[in-house]
């Protein structure tokens, strides 16, 4: 284990020894800034003498991994979990606003056709700007608490027509699966055998009709991939919601997302480039270390053949959001939702209980709260912590916990 060490002016320096951040403390030369990951600050000037460091970096669609090496010493390992619902975060904000107008309240003018942030050029989607900000929010803390000289980020290519067609190869690349139809209905109708696609037992329709699977209203696209062929009397029962198609999971959309990231972190932020091939030949054959992001990044830190002792502290890290507003549950908004403090604890402190540590999931004005992990696993569904309950650390963007004996060989 290693304490994180500030200078008196907030800049970073070497990591210490608990023993040595003891003695600062009880001398009264320190101060502790942060206790999850440990850091103190020095009241006292010093030389500042710092050794290399090189910083790794996972990059990820739902996960990211960091590390950071040091004189062939893993100081520090994390596994970030980026946020998977900005989207439907969004589109639950649209549909308050939608049914605010409609309410007998003052009148609020539709305002999302002027918006600049819509019309400017390079406009990502937020769900994306929030798994970019995340990279570059981790990169940013790790250089709070360490000298980090060096940054090796690995970035991964993904050839999404294989992954959809694994036997594509030479001239199909460029003849795609459309080749040779009218336009993409004839395609999609040719692609489900011209037969309904919905398993409902009655009597299909001779009427073929393309559906969206998402409402071009609601942002979808032409593409083959969101539509589907159902007969007259089926696409009509879908839309008067007597059933509901499945979902398909999309082959492609962490593909994607993993290229655009890779894309604009060159963009912003100056490192050295590694592959997947690279890292696994070093986490495999060099250090023995079993897959996880976190030790595919101490890979990526080490050079060829380097092999650097491993840490037994892992910081595990969840992105949430900045803040609950939802004010009540109910068509006609009868049930309140208790929002901000409550008994002291706000959603997401971390505190521990009769039951257990962990993160305040839910909220009741009865005083019995429910917990979570830092994986957003239901720890109890009922604690009371009106008594026998300490606050840890108040809630943040970024949930931060300490996971030990976290170096799993292969």
């Amino acid at each position: 284990m290693f304490v994180f060490v500030q200078n008196q002016h907030g800049l970073p320096l070497m990591p210490c020894s608990p023993a040595k951040a003891r003695r600062l403390l009880d001398a009264g030369k320190a101060k502790v800034l942060r206790r999850t990951p440990f850091t103190i600050k020095l009241l006292y000037g010093c030389s500042g003498y710092k050794q290399p460091v090189v910083a790794g970096m996972d990059t990820g669609s739902k996960t990211l991994g960091c590390a950071a090496v040091a004189n062939g010493q893993v100081v520090y390992q994390s596994e970030v979990t980026l946020r998977t619902d900005v989207s439907k975060k969004m589109q639950q904000r649209a549909m308050y606003r939608r049914n605010r107008r409609g309410r007998k309240t003052r009148y609020r003018k539709a305002r999302w056709r002027n918006r600049a942030s819509m019309r400017k050029d390079g406009r990502l989607a937020p769900s994306l700007t929030s798994k970019i900000e995340s990279h570059l929010r981790e990169k940013k803390q790790v250089e709070s608490i360490l000298p980090v000289t060096l940054w090796k980020v690995e970035t991964a290519s993904f050839d999404t027509h294989k992954l959809t067609n694994p036997d594509v190869s030479s001239l199909a690349y460029q003849e795609g699966a459309q080749k040779g139809f009218y336009n993409v209905k004839a395609y999609v109708l040719d692609r489900d055998g011209y037969r309904c696609q919905s398993r409902q037992k009655v009597e299909h329709d001779k009427v073929l009709q393309v559906h969206h699977k998402v409402f071009r209203s609601q942002g979808g696209t032409e593409t083959p991939d969101n539509l589907v062929t159902l007969c007259r009397r089926c696409h009509e029962d879908l839309h008067a919601g007597m059933f509901a198609l499945k979902a398909r999971k999309s082959k492609t959309k962490q593909a994607t997302e993993v290229g655009i990231v890779k894309a604009q972190l060159k963009k912003r932020w100056e490192f050295e480039e590694t592959y997947g091939y690279e890292t696994k030949w070093k986490r495999e054959q060099c250090l023995g270390l079993a897959k996880s992001h976190a030790n595919d990044a101490v890979a990526i830190c080490c050079e060829d053949g380097e092999r650097a002792r491993l840490s037994d502290v892992l910081y595990l890290k969840r992105h949430v959001a900045a803040g609950d507003y939802q004010q009540s549950k109910g068509a006609r908004s009868e049930k309140r939702i208790p929002t901000g403090k409550l008994f002291g604890l706000r959603k997401h402190d971390l505190v521990r209980t009769e039951k257990g540590t962990g993160f305040v999931k839910g909220k009741r004005s009865t005083g019995f709260f429910a917990l979570e992990s830092i994986e957003g696993e239901t720890l109890t569904a009922s604690v009371n912590v009106k008594k026998g309950t300490t606050r840890l650390t108040a809630r943040s963007t970024t949930l931060i916990q300490r996971k030990d004996g976290a170096s799993s060989p292969l």
